[in-house]
């Protein structure tokens, strides 16, 4: 066989992409000052986009509000029996206005939670390399599980190794 798989893509030895990794390694290692304060600007700017704790408030405040029209109008209908059509209209525009803001409320929630563990990510990368006190002589499994996201392979010989900070690193022979 010509190194190639049954796509006619050039196969990666493995042994090429761990030495790979491992380049890459202590690259990083040796730029730690250089590494560290990417990181830090990365994560400050994504911290920096988390939403506003004002927002989320001003959305809960909403949804009670909502809430509570929904209830005096319920009690409205009941003790005033009104028309049908006008209470069922009115219904549908309250609580289709409550299902939107609770949608907006859950994609701050949910960007909250994407960024807080981006930043956890962040920590778990400082701390494996923090870990090491010298460069990797070999591949180190529990280093590159703690650092690579995933690898993207350009040839057999040129990959970027996508950390689970989101910083994307490129490693050739």
């Amino acid at each position: 066989m010509d190194g190639k798989d049954a796509c006619g893509a050039k196969a990666v030895d493995e042994k090429g992409l761990m030495d790979g990794f491992v380049r890459m390694f202590n690259r990083i290692y040796e730029n730690w000052d250089a590494f560290i304060k990417t990181m830090t600007a990365n994560i400050e700017m994504i911290i920096l986009q988390r939403p506003d704790s004002r927002e989320a408030e001003v959305l809960d405040k909403r949804i009670e509000g909502l809430k509570n029209e929904l209830k005096r109008l319920i009690r409205f209908q009941v003790n005033n029996n009104v028309d049908p059509e006008v209470y069922n209209e009115e219904y549908k525009s309250i609580s289709g206005e409550l299902e939107e803001v609770r949608k907006k409320r859950l994609e701050i929630d949910k960007d909250i939670e994407s960024k807080d563990g981006l930043k956890q990510r962040f920590d778990e990368i400082l701390e494996a390399i923090n870990s090491r006190d010298s460069l990797l002589e070999e591949f180190d499994e529990e280093i590159i599980n703690a650092l690579v996201e995933k690898i993207e392979i350009l040839t057999p010989a040129h990959f970027v190794f996508e950390l689970k900070s989101g910083m994307r690193v490129e490693e050739k022979e």
